[in-house]
């Protein structure tokens, strides 16, 4: 009989136990295997395993997926040909009306839905995606990037779109920034999302500008996506910041000695303001410092990922996330 030594029988139990592990996640697949969706939040974190436990890199803003399959909040998802993980509610369904529609004349395609956002200029006769239609605003797609534009100036099949509305997109009704009378009444009206109630605190607790807090909201997006139950290092990291090893028991001690609950949004913030004031002080001043423009915003989010987060990667990280501060995060609240 063939002898197999330790190491080829430790290979073939991890491959058996890999294949048990994805045979029994639950995977609903639509339209043949496979439905298309777009990075919602600022900037989606990816990860090589289902667990979402090894981080791989992130999307940003806009980017289209094909979602492969889904169990729970995690889905595998194709980007340029390769494979990873994601957590599903970092993004959204496009629900494609039309594969292929035509502009009907020189026309705008809007960064937002809304005529007042920055805007690009293409010609009569350019293929497009119609991904979605709300109104008289279209949701379109071409060479990967997404923006929206009249229904009007589109035709599929030679035949206009009619609009349900007057022909001028109307921008959603913007959410309230939280103005309570205290910041414990934003987090605990739950009238707001995360990532609003992390730059309520930033600007009126912490005291930074709209630069700064954009650079603060780029680096919690891609380290948690601003959920504060987020795990990763194989459960050494925690919460919208990733606080790690001895940083995490930290967090833990500090909400136990304020009678706070480590695990929700309200109590890291507290302890991310408290961390920075005690130990990395010169952070701190920098963010108070920086200039309350979009340079500001990208100046803030490189920063404090390279001197607070400190990832692997720091220079590429810290240059992403400026990007997305500067490009995403301070046009949101500016």
């Amino acid at each position: 009989m063939m002898k197999t030594n330790r190491s080829t029988l430790r290979i073939l139990s991890i491959a058996m136990l890999v294949a048990l592990i994805f045979t029994a996640m639950p995977a609903v697949a639509l339209a043949d295997s496979s439905f298309s969706a777009y990075v919602k939040v600022g900037s989606m974190r990816v990860y090589r395993d289902a667990s979402l436990s090894t981080y791989w890199g992130s999307l940003p803003e806009k980017t289209i997926v094909t979602v492969k399959a889904y169990a729970g909040d995690v889905a595998k998802i194709s980007y340029n040909g390769k494979t990873g993980y994601a957590a599903i509610s970092d993004m959204g369904t496009v629900e494609s009306i039309a594969d292929k529609a035509v502009t009907t004349q020189k026309t705008r395609v809007y960064e937002k839905p809304s005529t007042s956002s920055r805007y690009a200029t293409v010609g009569k006769g350019v293929s497009v995606n119609v991904l979605a239609i709300n109104g008289s605003c279209a949701m379109v797609e071409r060479n990967g990037k997404v923006g929206y534009m009249l229904v009007s100036h589109l035709s599929i099949e030679g035949q206009t779109i009619e609009p349900s509305m007057p022909e001028t997109p109307v921008a959603p009704e913007p959410e309230p920034e939280p103005k309570p009378e205290t910041i414990e009444d934003a987090f605990n009206s739950g009238k707001y999302s995360n990532e609003q109630l992390c730059f309520a605190y930033a600007t009126k607790v912490m005291g930074y500008n709209t630069a700064a807090a954009a650079g603060l909201l780029a680096n919690i997006s891609a380290e948690s996506g601003f959920r504060p139950g987020t795990n990763g290092d194989s459960g050494r990291s925690y919460g919208i910041c990733q606080w790690f090893s001895s940083r995490k028991t930290r967090l833990i001690n500090y909400c136990a000695d304020n009678g706070l609950d480590y695990t929700t949004l309200y109590a890291q913030l507290r302890f991310l303001d408290y961390e920075l004031e005690r130990y990395y002080p010169s952070v701190d001043r920098y963010m108070k410092n920086v200039d309350n423009s979009a340079d500001g915003a990208y100046d803030a989010a490189y920063y404090f990922c390279y001197n607070f987060e400190a990832p692997a990667d720091r220079t590429g990280q810290s240059t992403s996330r400026a990007k997305a501060a500067q490009n995403i995060f301070y046009p949101r609240y500016a």
